[in-house]
């Protein structure tokens, strides 16, 4: 039989299987009837790949195989040659290190350095695969010196995943995120859809190997995103695998099924061993979390054929502990103690020490399933053995200590029989209590549920009513305010006005005494202008920094025409211009005109400079170069000082009066 043909014929039995299994859903049938369903699937699609591996490996290798052998001359050769090397994830590594060599000396027979470098990547690639990571780390640093001469920023973004790669397998999870934002940087320049996805998903796997798994599945999207093209995404179907590893970490069970039955089907599609390998092996971890280990074994004997073909002793010997496991998990002991004995040769000869603790751990489990106490302790002095030499001196003990558990386990196994064989004689009973227990459950919570709901509403209702009482108080505050607001304009504002006028009438006949009347003058508009004042603040809900300062500088104008002789400068910094309430601001801008007021009047000085800044605090500041004030006398003269001192601890604020340096007062105003 043909390679093409009999995958062709897989993926079609695999096809007719999922309809099947819709038709069966679709008639509403019995649990037990889709579960049989699944495992049909699960069998016929394990034939089909058994009749792969007796064949060949897949329909393009064979195609280029040939390509390659038939080539005219030496330039299509190469090109066949690097066409097949390109299917390197498919191919045995000792395979792709013979095609490797092979595009090596015919780039060297061509003085073609660039072919050069791509045979120094693919030997690296299954350096890697062969579990040579030092031999395959030194071959990829090599190919990035080769690009001082070449250039080519696609070959340079694999080679880079390549190291990633290479890392991955080290455990040195922060080298292999650098690696992969070095792939996206040099996928760009090209740009390359598919090394974009190699280099977010290489930055994922790191992160979801170190525990990260929220910030892996965020990477994992990015890659996702990428391309709206589904061809392209069907063809690096180890996305939707990896996808699958990340809900599963957080528990989100349906979305890893979606995930991986995606990836599974994508990688029959596009002939993808290696992703089809990761991906069934993902499936059978999921159906053992969900409680259905029994579709698992088939589905891990499938991978290790797999894995077999395209020869990765690294994901080998953990598919062949993860069987030995299940293996063990069911019944089979000695199945699994020959599947990690299988694992155990592969890792030593490949030097995969890390491997060997997790096999060894797996062969103690069946030993120990068997009842095979002698090997059970001599697998679990291997363990020992491979721990840190610190521990070397204490093996012995510990072997001691976990025969004794062994044997207490073991005793307990036994009284743990006789209460299942005696719980059986009161099934009936048993089942019947916790029925009855179940039912005051779930009585109680559906009662706990109801009280909690009418609990919530009641929360709810007194938070809108409170939320209406609130918005009433402020409406009926703002509505007061505006009130008085146009009693005071309406009223007050009038009669000022109107003494004014009359003062401006005695002035007009040149009564004696001219200065009574322009006292009252004064006065007047001194009322008029607080008046204002009051009601600009009284108008407003809210009065930001900038408002106030803006008043102020109108206030400080107006007076300040009257003084020639003494400059004013207002400076502002205003980074943040929070708002005050009215009162607040009102406050504010009286002692800002209090202060002012006090520097022309007593100071004597020739300049006042008025600072005004708002950051993350609020700061305000009015010096004069005048004769100083000395605070003592000021607070015994009058009353202004002590206003500007109420004012501002009604608000909480520091207001402090300093003696400036050679001449002069500066009061400061902070909050």
């Amino acid at each position: 039989m043909h390679l093409s043909w009999s995958l062709s014929f897989s993926i079609t039995l695999y096809n007719l299987s999922l309809v099947l299994e819709y038709i069966v859903r679709s008639v509403n049938c019995s649990l037990y009837s889709s579960t049989m369903v699944r495992i049909a699937t699960l069998l016929i699609v394990q034939i089909c790949l058994l009749m792969i591996a007796v064949n060949g490996q897949t329909r393009t290798i064979d195609q280029l195989k040939f390509q390659v052998n038939h080539a005219e001359n030496i330039n299509q050769q190469l090109t066949a040659t690097l066409a097949l090397c390109n299917q390197g994830n498919n191919l045995h590594p000792d395979t792709l290190l013979h095609y490797a060599q092979r595009v090596a000396q015919m780039g060297k027979a061509l003085q073609n350095e660039h072919a050069m470098v791509e045979a120094m990547f693919h030997q690296s690639s299954a350096l890697t695969t062969k579990g040579l990571i030092d031999s395959s780390l030194r071959t990829a640093e090599r190919c990035l010196r080769a690009f001082s001469t070449i250039r080519d920023p696609a070959l340079q973004a694999s080679v880079y995943n390549q190291m990633g790669r290479c890392y991955m397998r080290k455990n040195q999870y922060k080298e292999a995120i650098e690696m992969g934002y070095k792939v996206l940087s040099y996928a760009e320049l090209v740009p390359d859809t598919l090394l974009l996805l190699k280099g977010k998903t290489l930055i994922a796997w790191a992160y979801l190997e170190i525990g990260q798994t929220k910030e892996a599945l965020t990477w994992h999207l990015k890659a996702l995103r990428t391309t709206n093209d589904s061809l392209q995404l069907e063809k690096y179907a180890i996305l939707f695998a990896n996808l699958a590893i990340n809900y599963r970490g957080l528990n989100k069970m349906d979305s890893a099924f979606f995930y991986i039955e995606k990836a599974i089907r994508y990688a029959r599609k596009h002939e993808n061993l290696f992703a089809l390998s990761n991906s069934l092996a993902i499936q059978a971890q999921l159906f053992v979390k969900t409680g259905q280990g029994d579709l698992a074994g088939p589905i891990l004997r499938e991978v290790v054929e797999i894995r077999k073909l395209i020869g990765d002793p690294f994901y080998l010997i953990s598919d062949m502990s993860q069987l030995g496991s299940y293996y063990a998990n069911n019944g089979q002991p000695e199945k699994g103690i020959e599947i990690c004995k299988k694992g155990i040769a592969i890792a030593k000869q490949y030097n995969l020490s890390t491997k060997l603790l997790f096999l060894y751990n797996t062969l103690a489990e069946n030993y120990k399933v068997l009842g095979d106490d002698r090997n059970y302790a001599e697998a679990l002095e291997k363990i020992i053995a491979l721990k840190d030499t610190v521990y070397e001196a204490n093996s012995a003990l510990a072997l001691a200590d976990i025969q004794g558990k062994y044997a207490l386990q073991r005793n307990e196994n036994i009284i743990i029989q006789q209460k299942l064989l005696l719980s059986k004689q009161n099934f009936w009973m048993l089942v019947s209590l916790a029925f009855v227990c179940l039912g005051i459950m779930l009585l109680y919570l559906l009662f706990s549920n109801y009280k909690r709901k009418q609990r919530t509403r009641m929360e709810l209702m007194l938070l809108a009513e409170k939320r209406l009482s609130t918005e009433a108080v402020l409406r009926a505050e703002e509505n007061e305010r505006k009130r008085i607001a146009s009693d005071l304009h309406d009223n007050m504002g009038a009669y000022a006005s109107a003494i004014l006028a009359n003062v401006d009438e005695l002035l007009a006949y040149n009564m004696p005494n001219n200065g009574v009347l322009e006292n009252m003058k004064r006065n007047a508009a001194e009322i008029m202008l607080n008046l204002r004042d009051t009601i600009w603040v009284l108008n407003k809900e809210e009065i930001s920094i900038t408002a106030i300062s803006d008043r102020f500088k109108s206030y400080a104008h107006k007076i300040g025409r009257s003084y020639d002789s003494i400059s004013i400068e207002v400076k502002e910094t205003i980074d943040n211009d929070i708002s005050l309430s009215p009162e607040r601001a009102l406050n504010m801008l009286r002692i800002m005109q209090e202060a002012f007021h006090n520097a022309i009047k007593h100071s004597q000085c020739t300049s006042i400079v008025i600072e005004i800044i708002s950051d993350e605090n609020l700061a305000i500041k009015i010096m004069d170069n005048g004769i100083g004030l000395d605070t003592v006398s000021s607070e015994n003269k009058g009353n202004g000082l002590q206003y500007m001192k109420l004012r501002a601890n009604a608000n909480n604020w520091h207001l402090s009066i300093e003696r400036m340096s050679p001449e002069g007062t500066m009061l400061a105003l902070t909050t």
